[in-house]
């Protein structure tokens, strides 16, 4: 069976429209769930805080506690809140996200988990789990 130059154009362009459509609504109910918990820390993880989707904890909600702890806790060197969970960009069905409300999550720097514990036992605090 041969293909004609006509279905090798129609091939990539379904699949780019159905890159895009699985990125709206009503498709994205679909793919909400296939989606990880987001989890923030400070930089040595006296602090944290995950997003659990369906279970009422937002970024939102994560922001206020950060903040709330931040005003608790005055004497920590760093005031930063990170995000330990790596953007996966070939997640396509979460592109929306991207660019949705909630994007400034993915603007947060990066600490990974092993660097949390590196500072943690740097400053005599157990290490994480």
């Amino acid at each position: 069976m041969q293909l004609t130059m006509k279905k090798i154009y129609w091939i990539p362009l379904a699949t780019l429209v159905a890159i895009i459509l699985i990125n709206f609504f009503p498709f994205r109910m679909v793919t909400y769930l296939f989606k990880e918990d987001y989890t923030y820390a400070n930089y040595n993880g006296e602090y944290i805080c995950s997003e659990y989707f369906g279970k009422g904890s937002s970024y939102a909600g994560c922001q206020r506690k950060f903040k709330t702890f931040s005003e608790r806790h005055p004497d920590e060197k760093d005031k930063t809140m990170y995000r330990i969970f790596t953007i996966k960009p070939w997640r396509f069905w979460q592109w929306y996200e991207y660019f949705g409300k909630d994007k400034k999550r993915f603007s947060l720097p990066y600490r990974s988990p092993e660097k949390i514990n590196e500072t943690r036992l740097e400053e005599g605090l157990p290490a994480w789990k």
